[in-house]
């Protein structure tokens, strides 16, 4: 902790000094501040706070902030300068994804320094969604504050990346483009709004989504151990069921569930971004499990834990459970160092490296002569064949493998080989295990080959007697040829695969179940296949236009249809279908339109009032402009007519 001076303030021309509203930012009190003191121009205004003229405050991360807690003294309504960065700051936002060392020297900026190069050490410039978003404000959230506070100000949970509906009242947020020239170097205020919008239907993962980023932000998590929080997510994916037989996540697997789960990020202000690319969907997902210590953007750690974990909540009991779980044995402990390099080898001990060994840096725990290879490598989270690498490319000395085999040892093997004895024959013969076998083969390339020994020679007529017996049972029973035959003589296949290929070969193309293609290189024709996925196309759109509530005709939503995967990969093969696929995807504009006539034809049906705000409501947009109001109006004269009433237009 550290306490702020609550000496009298030294920022002359103060005379007022408003109490911090509910959830607002410091940039908005610094405003909120400079505007009822009428303080005077933008570069006075920085001066008399930070002590700098030349300073560009940041609207989310405000730096200085040590030298603006000195000069305002006990007017700042914080205590000390951890409670300034965790209220009044997006600190805490980020906190839980950085690694120590970087969290410190965020703090530092944030204190001290400059704002150069904060964001891309944050993460907020990763998956280039951008680091420089528009102030954005509730126009709701402004009526309530004006009539509760007699103030307009700045939310902090309006300002999180990605979100764009306020979690109170579930509308669109409005958006403040800063202008470079003229907004560089103001501390702006909110614009008054006019009224209050009338609340819409808000999509639903958009609203989730922000309610996760807001529980993000207000829950403060502290710094996760980078290691801790990979296993977490590992323990949580694995639990699902999305793993191997060998206990590794199975990404594809995941990769495909959380598409389906946020439809493909439909909505979403980054979907490009986090669709990555057709070929690798969510490229961004595999570092949050192999590569921990990298940095990502926050979003995509919200992503996964929602799908995990249902709740940033249940994602801190899980991190919590872990950390108890760990066994306290010294990590200089062979078994123990084993788990830190691989979790996934040991089974079911969960092992992970505390916060304090996370600090170590690679390089000095290359050449800190105290840790063996095994042990440095637990403590950087990386192998011991890749410790062992880099030590040897550094020239650091390293204490070599005992080598266990005699010279004579050594001799009898090599005299084995030259003898063209089979390398497990030569193995029996010597004593030495055959993994020892290869390695001195390798060492002495001169060695001759070895071929098969009289075992292996008096195997092979049996080998084929037997596969051809499986063959003819198979053929018998009516299970097919070589297929079924390998789940019934498996042995038998994989060793006349290795030491008898040509005739297993010709045998099993002999075998009148298995016939290989004739003639054709397999390619794909695609003119025929650019005209069926035209037909098939054209028979989806109907059921897609029919859908109740329409939904919009995308190209994401179209090419869904037809198997994604293959159509994205190939669109330049298939031009009569890049040319249907322009034709028919929807502008905003259309789709506004046929909303507005499902609402019509819905407050038509159910004998309600057509007016123009259950129109709104129904149709259910996020913006509304006026060409559709002048549509709603054609649309609803004509029904106003029948009714004899006066076609004066929606009320």
């Amino acid at each position: 902790m550290h306490p702020i001076t609550r000496a009298s303030g030294s920022v002359a021309g103060i005379a007022y000094v408003p109490t911090l509203l509910p959830d607002e930012l410091l940039y908005s009190w610094l405003a909120r501040v400079a505007a009822l003191n009428a303080m005077g121009a933008p570069r006075d205004v920085l001066q008399r706070f930070f002590g700098c003229c030349t300073l560009v405050p940041s609207v989310d991360l405000p730096t200085q902030l040590l030298a603006l807690a000195h000069r305002l003294g006990s007017w700042l309504p914080f205590a000390t300068l951890d409670e300034l960065l965790d209220r009044g700051t997006l600190l805490p936002y980020h906190r839980p994804f950085l690694t120590a060392a970087s969290h410190s020297r965020v703090r530092q900026i944030l204190l001290h320094g400059d704002g150069k190069g904060l964001k891309t050490l944050m993460g907020r410039v990763a998956n280039r969604f951008g680091a420089h978003p528009a102030l954005r404000s509730c126009p709701d959230c402004m009526v309530d504050s004006w009539s509760c506070y007699g103030s307009l100000y700045w939310m902090r949970r309006h300002q999180l990346p990605g979100v764009n509906l306020c979690t109170i009242h579930g509308i669109p947020l409005h958006g403040m483009q800063l202008q470079a020239r003229t907004h560089r170097q103001r501390l702006l205020s909110p614009m008054a709004t006019p009224g209050a919008q009338s609340a819409i239907q808000a999509d639903a993962r958009q609203l989730r989504f922000a309610l996760l980023s807001q529980d993000l932000l207000e829950i403060a998590l502290p710094v996760i151990a980078p290691l801790q929080r990979a296993a977490t997510y590992r323990e949580a994916a694995l639990a699902l069921g999305y793993g191997t037989r060998r206990g590794r996540v199975e990404f594809p697997a995941l990769v495909d569930a959380l598409r389906r789960r946020y439809d493909d990020f439909e909505g979403f202000d980054h979907q490009a971004r986090l669709l990555a690319t057709a070929a690798h969907p969510l490229g961004w997902l595999r570092p949050l499990f192999d590569r921990p210590e990298r940095s990502l953007h926050p979003i995509c750690h919200l992503l996964l834990i929602d799908f995990l974990f249902g709740s940033v909540a249940a994602f801190k009991v899980a991190c919590a459970e872990y950390d108890l779980a760990l066994p306290a044995r010294p990590l200089d402990d062979p078994s123990f160092a084993l788990a830190a390099i691989d979790p996934v080898v040991v089974g079911a001990v969960k092992v992970h490296a505390s916060s304090s060994t996370l600090a170590i840096t690679l390089e000095d725990a290359l050449r800190d002569p105290s840790l063996s290879c095994r042990q440095a490598a637990a403590r950087v989270g990386k192998s011991v064949t890749t410790v062992v690498a880099l030590r040897r490319a550094r020239a650091i000395p390293i204490q070599e493998r005992r080598k266990s085999l005699h010279p004579t040892v050594i001799d009898q093997v090599l005299k084995a080989l030259g003898s063209l004895c089979s390398l497990p024959a030569v193995a029996k013969r010597t004593g030495v295990s055959l993994s020892s076998v290869y390695r001195i083969l390798a060492q002495y390339p001169t060695t001759p080959r070895p071929r098969r020994d009289e075992d292996g020679i008096a195997q092979g007529p049996l080998r084929r007697a037997s596969w051809v017996t499986a063959l003819q049972a198979c053929r018998m029973e009516g299970m097919g040829g070589v297929a079924a035959a390998r789940a019934r003589a498996g042995a038998d296949y994989a060793w006349l695969y290795r030491h008898d290929r040509a005739w297993l070969v010709s045998t099993n193309n002999a075998e009148p179940s298995f016939k290989r293609r004739n003639g054709g290189s397999g390619r794909v024709d695609w003119v025929r296949r650019d005209t069926e996925l035209c037909q098939l196309l054209q028979q989806q759109l109907s059921q897609l236009r029919d859908e109740a509530p329409p939904q919009r005709l995308t190209k994401t939503r179209l090419l869904r249809s037809l198997g994604e995967t293959m159509v994205r990969r190939n669109l330049g093969q298939l031009p009569q279908l890049v040319v249907l696929l322009d034709k028919e995807v929807e502008s905003e504009q259309a789709f506004g339109m046929r909303r507005v006539d499902y609402a019509v034809a819905l407050l038509v049906s159910e004998g309600a009032q057509l007016r123009l705000w259950r129109v709104q409501r129904l149709a259910g947009l996020r913006r509304w402009s006026p060409s559709l109001t002048t549509y709603a109006n054609q649309l609803v004269e004509p029904l106003h007519a029948q009714n004899s009433l006066r076609p004066h237009g929606l009320p």
